[in-house]
């Protein structure tokens, strides 16, 4: 099923989205914040982003804009009442593949996300292959040596963190701040639990999840 970040202010037309979408076996991840739909796009996969224009934190433009400079390449459909050819041209000038204008029909808003998912960029899977680890991050599957491993969604996420920047090391304040979205969950000792269930997960690989003393973790390959 294709995964949708839905990054929109407007609580009751978001609301709409997500169920239209999911009565079409879309999955809809909701963002109201541009900054934290960023974060998302960067950090987690999807198959093709909605952004509005106006948005508090950062505007759609601007995350759509700063996503393509980071290297995303999904489909982005840009949703906003604007409806001057210009700001139409600066959207796509940033990285847009399409644009719809409020007020719209649900039905063309879904053929337009068919259409993005059937361009050839969108529907290729993206991997991160470092040598010994490869990860697909459509699939959910990661491989070592050529042999898959079974991976909780959780330590996942910390994996896919570390594969996008080997070596970088990561602080414990930044894991907790990217991995982390409740904050009754987030603590020192929830990082730690999970790069040891991570480690535990990679078995006889675990040394490549290094600790940096008094700085935080890193994947070495």
């Amino acid at each position: 099923m294709p995964k949708i970040l839905l990054v929109e202010d407007d609580e009751q037309l978001a609301e709409l989205i997500t169920a239209g979408l999911a009565s079409q076996n879309f999955v809809v991840e909701h963002i109201t914040d541009g900054a934290e739909g960023l974060h998302r796009l960067k950090y987690y996969h999807f198959d093709v982003a909605i952004l509005d224009w106006q948005l508090p934190g950062m505007a759609g433009v601007d995350v759509c804009k700063e996503f393509r400079k980071s290297g995303g390449i999904i489909p982005i459909l840009m949703l906003t009442g604007k409806q001057a050819l210009h700001d139409k041209e600066q959207a796509f000038d940033i990285g847009a593949d399409d644009y719809l204008t409020k007020p719209f029909a649900f039905r063309e808003l879904s053929a337009r996300l068919r259409a993005l998912l059937r361009r050839p960029h969108a529907i290729q899977k993206p991997v991160i292959d470092l040598g010994l680890i490869t990860m697909d991050l459509s699939g959910r599957v990661v491989t070592i040596g050529g042999a898959p491993i079974e991976i909780r969604p959780a330590e996942f996420s910390v994996l896919e963190l570390f594969m996008k920047s080997p070596g970088r090391v990561f602080t414990t304040e930044e894991l907790l701040t990217k991995l982390f979205h409740s904050e009754s969950e987030a603590s020192d000792e929830a990082v730690r639990q999970r790069i040891f269930r991570l480690r535990k997960t990679l078995g006889k690989h675990e040394s490549l999840i290094k600790t940096v003393a008094g700085v935080g973790y890193k994947l070495e390959v």
